[in-house]
């Protein structure tokens, strides 16, 4: 018995219905259980009409992690406008992750490593890490220097993974991530070499 029920849909939203099956699955079963017939049945068409839009399951989710970058670099912008844009666009990154954890796992997965096959990927993959760069710089380094973004996107990342994980009880997550922010050292508080 079909459990998911089927949906009306427009033919031209018929990848954005894909997509969002698929993240349905990322969040239930994670990664690999995501694929094209499964993403199409839950939708309730033919996995040839999938297949019109999507050439095959990496495909799709190359789309989906894709929308997931655009998503966690617009929450990034968004957090970027407060007194301390540095810490809150760690927040946001952090919150992005406790909150969307398949579609984050899928994010930083191996589709990332592949994100040369897929132009829309790697264009909203770097823009996350170019909303870093600009805050970042915005702290009072040159833009070029890349070092002290990835430090931040290094400490940023790794507490999400330590969070989704369950190696921190979620209840503590957000209050430990803000107190590990604010005590980060600034680019202006570092000494000069």
């Amino acid at each position: 018995m079909d459990t998911y029920p089927r949906r009306p849909y427009r033919h031209s939203n018929l990848p954005n219905a894909l997509r969002a099956a698929s993240r349905a699955i990322l969040d239930e079963d994670g990664p690999d259980s995501v694929g094209l017939r499964e993403a199409a049945r839950r939708v309730g068409v033919s996995a040839t009409a999938a297949y019109r839009h999507f050439t095959n399951k990496e495909d799709l989710l190359a789309s989906v992690a894709a929308e997931g970058f655009r998503e966690l670099a617009a929450a990034m912008e968004a957090a970027a406008t407060g007194p301390d844009p540095l810490n809150a666009i760690g927040l946001a990154y952090v919150e992005f992750a406790l909150q969307k954890r398949g579609l984050f796992r899928l994010m930083f997965g191996p589709i990332l490593v592949e994100r040369a096959k897929y132009p829309g990927l790697d264009e909203a993959a770097r823009s996350v890490f170019e909303s870093l760069r600009r805050v970042v710089g915005a702290d009072g380094l040159p833009r070029q220097d890349n070092s002290e973004a990835m430090a931040a996107w290094g400490l940023v990342h790794g507490l999400s993974a330590l969070f989704i994980d369950g190696l921190v009880p979620e209840a503590r997550a957000r209050g430990l991530a803000e107190e590990i922010l604010v005590r980060s050292p600034r680019p202006e508080q570092r000494p000069a070499a």
